[in-house]
């Protein structure tokens, strides 16, 4: 009798933990879920993308790089394609925002809302009328460098985008898809789908499709976020957003289509410390942009390594901090 009685109460305790929103699925039903789950871009795991990251793959998704899903039929991460710029401006082409044909593919494949996780060249590209002209018809693209004082404002536009099932999808970006864009899916699925520290970790460097290496900065504010209790899904929004297979192996191999003509220092947008980078318009002259940027004339001159007043359109230069 006592052995049924003891059956009887872990039988009952088990379906009450079961039931609770913290107990995350066992491999065989998160398994079947991915199997039954319809994304709206046929993904099936976070760690597969679809686009590849000379730009190529799904053509609803062109002008993305390495477009993956971050929580289903919710929020994407990526980068922006801007091969256009290679020959003009060889080594900081890679340092730009979404082209606009890019956000338009977006719009058309049902995104309602993007964010820029840099801050270069988001305002050369994007003026105010431009940003406008995309909020009327119905499209939000933001620049979000500072990553810290974002999260509570992106934590509550996902669950506002879960709650509504009229909403579009969310695309958030950096410049190749892999360091930031993965630093602000790692805390996704922390926050949101019960990934400790270690698999949310590596899951970011899975996603980094072999450039890992380094980047003890952001690793380390991956080992150390706490999720807020402010922010949270429901059973059934875990269900339908979070992914389920989290045995990720990290990959020691770059393939060929992967390689990138920037140095790891150069892969992430540094502190703007010690400048920024300013690329010539239409219509600039030394005189406009040190007067813009509260500079001179001589010190641009100094710090660009340049002899006379002469500058070019799509020239890169390094603005100093005021």
């Amino acid at each position: 009798m006592r052995l049924l009685y003891f059956i009887f109460i872990f039988s009952i305790s088990w379906s009450f933990l079961c039931q609770n929103d913290s107990i995350v699925d066992n491999s065989k039903d998160c398994y079947q879920l991915n199997k039954t789950r319809e994304d709206g871009f046929g993904i099936k795991s976070i760690e597969k993308r679809i686009i590849d990251n000379k730009g190529l793959g799904d053509d609803r998704l062109i002008g993305t790089r390495n477009f993956r899903a971050v929580l289903y039929n919710l929020v994407y991460r990526g980068g922006g394609n801007n091969f256009h710029l290679k020959d003009t401006i060889p080594k900081y082409y890679l340092w730009n925002p979404m082209p606009l044909y890019g956000i338009k593919q977006l719009i058309s494949s049902g995104f309602d809302q993007a964010v820029y996780l840099y801050s270069y060249n988001f305002d050369y590209w994007y003026s105010k009328n431009r940003i406008d002209s995309l909020k009327d018809n119905g499209f939000i693209y933001r620049c979000e460098p500072a990553l810290d004082k974002y999260l509570p404002s992106y934590f509550n536009e996902v669950l506002a985008h879960a709650n509504d099932s009229s909403s579009g999808y969310i695309y958030i970006h950096c410049w190749n898809g892999w360091h930031q864009s993965g630093l602000l899916s790692a805390y996704s699925l922390m926050q949101f789908c019960d990934f400790t520290n270690l698999e949310a970790l590596k899951y970011w460097e899975k996603c980094t499709d072999g450039h890992y290496k380094g980047y003890r900065k952001v690793k380390n504010r991956i080992r150390n976020y706490t999720p807020s209790p402010s922010y949270t899904f429901t059973k059934a929004q875990k269900q339908k957003h979070c992914p389920c297979n989290k045995d990720f192996s990290v990959s020691e191999s770059i393939n060929k289509k992967d390689e990138i003509n920037l140095k790891e220092g150069e892969m992430m947008q540094k502190s703007n410390k010690n400048g920024f980078k300013y690329i010539v318009k239409s219509g600039d002259s030394l005189y406009k942009i040190a007067k813009k940027y509260n500079t001179d004339i001589s010190t641009l001159k100094s710090i660009n390594g340049i002899k006379s007043d002469i500058i070019y359109v799509n020239q890169v230069l390094r603005i100093p901090v005021p």
